[in-house]
């Protein structure tokens, strides 16, 4: 599997020829007693159904699962059979022909900024401050003048 540019995960391309995995024996137990599970159990759902019948293999002796586990080694045995003769038909072993997946329409790749360049740093010129002549009631920055309170006579 292999990570796109968006994140998201592609699937792995499977090659069709290539023999499935043999089931083991307790699946192979579920397998055949889930019908009868399910007749018993007409109102429960399937994942009831399946966790009823592995409590029923934890609770099983050895001597009553072994049929189940002959079976899962004959099909072990079909599937390495199966394996070698696919291998020898792909020519290297153990490894599956590379199979090109058809080009999926992909996101464009945002476009990152353009690098920061240091640049040197610029002095600010020295702000001269003029003096001005002070006006009539201004103060030296040129503020305006305040006005003055007038002062209450009552006579």
């Amino acid at each position: 599997m292999s990570n796109t540019l968006s994140g998201k995960r592609t699937p792995a391309v499977r090659d069709p020829n290539r023999p499935k995995r043999p089931m083991t024996g307790y699946l192979i137990f579920i397998q055949d007693k889930f019908q009868e599970l399910k007749r018993e159990h007409p109102n429960s759902t399937p994942k009831d159904i399946v966790t009823m019948g592995a409590q029923a293999w934890k609770s099983m002796d050895e001597d009553k699962r072994r049929p189940f586990m002959i079976q899962a080694e004959a099909l072990q045995t079909k599937y390495q059979g199966d394996m070698a003769e696919y291998e020898s038909k792909q020519g290297s072993v153990g490894h599956a022909p590379v199979v090109e997946e058809t080009a999926a329409p992909t996101k464009k790749a945002k476009k990152s900024p353009p690098p920061v360049t240091e640049q040197p740093p610029v002095e600010k010129a020295k702000e001269k401050k003029s003096k001005s002549i002070a006006t009539e009631g201004a103060d030296a920055a040129g503020a305006p003048p305040k006005k003055k309170k007038k002062s209450k006579d009552t006579k």
